[in-house]
This record gives structure tokens, sequence and C-alpha cells, in this order.
């Protein structure tokens, strides 16, 4: 089942912050948070609101520099 709203869903929180974690490492304008959606019951993620608490999580930090850095050396 695809959410009527057309955005990328996540079954799992733990799934979610893995796609979130992953957005930082990825891309500069990243997504902040994630909520559970009341049209598919599946977790999205957003640009809205507080950044996630995970975020600030001192490995989570270092494993997103970490990765972003391997990014630059092979030019993904």
């Amino acid at each position: 089942m695809r959410c009527p709203t057309g955005k990328n869903s996540y079954y799992s929180e733990p799934e979610v912050q893995e796609a979130l974690i992953r957005s930082h490492i990825r891309f500069l304008q990243a997504a902040k948070n994630y909520y559970q959606c009341n049209d598919c019951g599946r977790f999205h993620l957003t640009s809205q609101g507080d950044p996630n608490l995970i975020l600030n999580d001192p490995e989570v930090k270092a494993r997103i520099k970490r990765e972003q850095r391997a990014q630059e050396w092979t030019g993904h």
C-alpha cells in the first residue's frame, strides 16, 4: 500500500531512524525528524520541527562525519 501523501514510507522506527541518519550523511538539507503518518500508519521523514535526539548521540555524530568523509573521497 502506498501512502496517499506520496512520501517514502518506513515500516518501523529503527528503519526510519536509519533513513534519518542516512539523510544527514547524504544531503546538506537533511531531514530533521520523523513521524508516524495518520493516513498510512507508517513512518515518514520531515524537515519540520526540532531535530530528533538520535542526531545528538556521539556515536551517530561520529558515524555521520565518517561516512560523509568517505563519500567525499569516493565522489558519491
